[in-house]
């Protein structure tokens, strides 16, 4: 029965929710009757091939509303209900796609014209031939990684070419990095994005949630950590950290060094969104390393090429032979060098940025007369804010935001502790008119 749950990856609605409405739909058909067991969290997971806290957070929000029962040990049941009970605050159907979507980090399409696809391909095929499909020699390589590494210059990264890495499967990479190391202890921030621990779990490493406070990671509760000895990487996001927007003090930075050197550990810093960075400077914690103790990852697929899966990775030297440089430049790398060093890449960079700080510094100004109801960071810019209301008033404000069409990312999204009370609004796929729109609905709530 399960393996006939419907979850779709493209619509922009979260894939717990999706999962959630799936099973509150079933449960409305009588298919899962009062009393039945689900599965347990690892097998579903596995059932849907899908991370295993999206079925955590899907098991939570069905409680939420009554129609399951947690028992610690026991499992998740089907709660006694009603034949018209239904999920209150579950979304439009997964082939329905929401008036506004607050809820990802994805760019519009509209930044990425399919001419510019036509254009490149064009470009490739005309000086290589049918050169562009292979590269049997690794010259392409070479200038591959090149190009990367001058993208990673224009954001203040100083490397050299050779410690450049470029990465089609991610995967692959986290695997690859969690073998290098006898501990398996890895240290990640909460809350954040659960899909990269829930990974990192799957391969057998042991997870150690470190809260974040305005200035970045706790560094007591790290240390803390770390002094069990068993910590082999510290992965954080040290600027607009997803999804609270945290950006870390400098002085917090060369804590965090002091550390990983004391406790012989690998800091793992994601840099993806610090071109949206603003009234602050850009400090990558890679550049305060003088020993070699952080390896930098840059997501550029998830800003710069949303079709291709592509992250750049720039290793301290001392990794560089002990983690092979695989790469093979076929079609896909070749489109990716020339579009790396195209004017189109320079154009779209350019206007992304200009449109998400508009409509960034808009939707903080929309939000301004709220502030008695709505707590928000906003120092530093970003693809997206993160919000709090009383808990009192949260899950009303999510079952009429759902009602209304609008869909924002639940902070139970980012956490697996409690997290009521806090959502993110993301302005990387809505106008200014899907702000005013927001912003109505949001005062229409607040007010009542």
């Amino acid at each position: 029965m399960f393996h006939a749950v419907k979850l779709s990856k493209s619509d922009p609605t979260p894939i717990y929710i999706q999962l959630a409405s799936e099973l509150a739909n079933l449960i409305e058909q009588d298919l899962l009757y009062e009393g039945m067991k689900l599965p347990t969290i690892r097998l579903l997971s596995k059932q849907l091939s899908i991370n295993r806290d999206t079925v955590v957070s899907a098991y939570k929000l069905l409680e939420q509303q009554g129609l399951v029962e947690s028992y610690i040990g026991k499992g998740t049941y089907i709660a006694p209900h009603k034949k018209s009970t239904s999920l209150s605050v579950h979304t439009p159907p997964t082939h329905h796609k929401p008036h506004i979507c607050c809820s990802h980090l994805n760019l519009s399409d509209d930044f990425f014209p399919s001419t510019l696809c036509q254009e490149l391909t064009t470009q490739v095929i005309l000086k290589e031939g049918w050169e562009a499909f292979c590269d049997p020699l690794y010259r392409q390589r070479r200038e591959l990684k090149q190009s990367a590494t001058c993208f990673l210059e224009d954001l203040g990264i100083k490397a050299h070419f050779a410690q450049t890495r470029i990465i089609s499967n991610m995967d692959e990479f986290l695997l690859n990095l969690f073998k290098l190391s006898p501990k398996v202890g890895i240290c990640v921030e909460t809350p954040r994005d659960l899909a990269l621990p829930c990974y990192l779990r799957s391969i057998g490493a042991k997870i150690y949630e470190v809260p974040l406070t305005p200035l970045g990671m706790n560094l007591d509760v790290l240390e803390k950590y770390l002094r069990t000895g068993t910590i082999s990487y510290i992965f954080l996001s040290p600027y607009l950290q997803n999804p609270t927007g945290v950006c870390y003090s400098k002085t917090h930075l060369q804590k965090l060094l002091e550390l990983a050197e004391r406790y012989d550990c690998l800091i793992v810093e994601d840099g993806t969104y610090c071109d949206f960075l603003t009234h602050t400077h850009y400090t990558p914690l890679y550049n305060l390393s003088r020993n070699g103790h952080v390896i930098y990852l840059y997501h550029f697929s998830k800003l710069y090429l949303p079709y291709m899966k592509y992250s750049f990775a720039v290793l301290p030297t001392h990794l560089l032979k002990r983690f092979k440089d695989d790469i093979e430049c076929s079609f896909n790398e070749r489109f990716l060098q020339y579009y790396l060093n195209s004017n189109a890449l320079i154009d779209i960079k350019k206007q992304i940025i200009l449109t998400c700080q508009t409509r960034y510094q808009y939707l903080i100004q929309k939000l301004e007369p709220l502030k008695e109801h709505i707590s928000y960071f906003s120092n530093y810019g970003g693809l997206s804010l993160w919000c709090s209301v009383s808990p009192t008033i949260y899950e009303t404000l999510c079952q009429r935001l759902a009602q209304k069409d609008i869909i924002i990312a639940p902070g139970e999204l980012f956490s697996n502790g409690a997290s009521t009370g806090y959502f993110r609004i993301s302005i990387s796929n809505i106008s200014c008119n899907d702000i005013d729109e927001l912003v109505c609905v949001l005062q229409e709530i607040l007010a009542s």
